[in-house]
């Protein structure tokens, strides 16, 4: 892990406290950690060749539906 060091306004530090800055940065870096994961999977599937992800999307959203209408009876 790399540490680094940044400038920050007065303001800043006085309007949101050291701790809220740090979580701010955190946060943000975390989505952007998410956000390079996602593309990488994106990127996967467009290579994939032979297999249509839409159909299979669908098929997947399809059993999941299906298991929690059953469940849904089953609870019932």
């Amino acid at each position: 892990m790399t540490t680094i060091e940044i400038q920050l306004q007065d303001d800043l530090i006085r309007q949101f406290g050291l701790e809220a800055i740090r979580r701010m940065i955190t946060d943000e870096l975390a989505y952007q950690r998410f956000r390079l994961l996602e593309n990488n999977i994106q990127e996967a599937l467009q290579r994939t060749e032979g297999v249509n992800w839409t159909d299979e999307f669908e098929i997947a959203r399809q059993e999941a539906f299906d298991e929690y209408k059953r469940k849904r009876q089953n609870n019932a």
